[in-house]
């Protein structure tokens, strides 16, 4: 889905959405609050403290998966042959005659040739690498404004991933605060996509995390809290993504995803339908296939069959 569709979008679903549409951003500029003694029940002021050696772990992890693949030099992948062409594609070895993969790798744009059996790999690299830099056309006067206010803070040669990352963190603030809690599930998932445009990808799965979590609790735009068990594809498709590049079950991340919660939950929990630990529950049942996948078919274990003699 494109970013386009993403913000400008019309709704289609009761369930909870990752767009954020034109038509949600405005009623929360106009709002004033739904039920503003409702709101300040539901919502918790207070940061809890978080071990960060947890995200450490997976931050390793991701580096260690998403190294550099192929080589730069122009030369057969198997045996170091030189080649001349520039084209890209599939490349046949005039030396070992095997064929090997010239491509440009996500990482730093480079033109490297690699073995047939990196491509999956290789692939799944750019898969996971969101490209979101049109956002600031999408949201142009937000975008300026808040550049402006950067500027005025003494803040120079700002990135604009670091100008995005505040319009999302001001938007997060305000649909908090009117709120619009389906809309700020939403701001919260464009901030793991634009983590994903950064490769910061361990922090991108922990925003997912939170999203599925805000998405169990049924918010809405209404100020209102419930419980859903359907898992939003596209936010479905982007976690899976992001574990195939980690090399990570779900029934394995429970420490990131209990993580998560604690790190950015900006709910009470006693208002909350849907427990942490029933979320992640329900989590390990939409990844059940995916986990076994990754364990791939087990070998039977041998045996001896012991007959009596007769």
């Amino acid at each position: 889905m494109s970013i386009f569709n993403n913000l400008f979008g019309s709704k289609h679903s009761d369930l909870p959405s990752v767009e954020i549409t034109k038509h949600d951003v405005n009623n929360m500029k106009d709002s004033d609050g739904l039920d503003e003694k409702k709101m300040q029940q539901d919502i918790n002021q207070s940061a809890k403290v978080v071990d960060r050696r947890v995200m450490m772990n997976y931050e390793k992890k991701f580096m260690e998966r998403f190294k550099k693949l192929g080589n730069l030099n122009q030369k057969c992948p198997y045996c170091a042959k030189e080649y001349k062409t520039l084209n890209l594609g599939d490349k046949k070895c005039t030396e070992c005659k095997k064929t090997f993969i010239v491509q440009k790798r996500v990482q730093d744009m480079g033109t490297v040739a690699f073995r047939e059996e990196l491509k999956p790999q290789f692939e799944l690299q750019w898969k996971v690498t969101s490209n979101i830099k049109k956002f600031k056309y999408y949201l142009p006067h937000e975008f300026d404004y808040i550049e402006k206010q950067l500027q005025k803070q003494g803040k120079k040669n700002l990135q604009h991933s670091e100008i995005m990352h505040a319009v999302l963190n001001a938007y997060a603030k305000n649909a908090l605060a009117a709120g619009y809690y389906e809309l700020y599930a939403a701001l919260m998932f464009h901030k793991a996509e634009l983590m994903r445009s950064e490769q910061r990808f361990a922090e991108a799965l922990e925003y997912c995390f939170y999203v599925y979590f805000l998405h169990n609790n049924g918010v809405s735009n209404n100020g209102q809290l419930g419980s859903n068990t359907i898992c939003n594809e596209e936010l479905r498709e982007v976690i899976a993504d992001l574990l195939a590049l980690g090399g990570l079950q779900v029934k394995k991340s429970k420490d990131l995803f209990d993580y998560a919660i604690a790190h950015l939950n900006r709910f009470n929990t006693s208002q909350l339908k849907v427990s942490v630990n029933k979320s992640y529950s329900n989590l390990l049942k939409e990844f059940k296939l995916d986990d076994a996948a990754k364990e791939g078919v087990k070998p039977m274990r041998s045996f001896v069959l012991y007959t009596k003699a007769s």
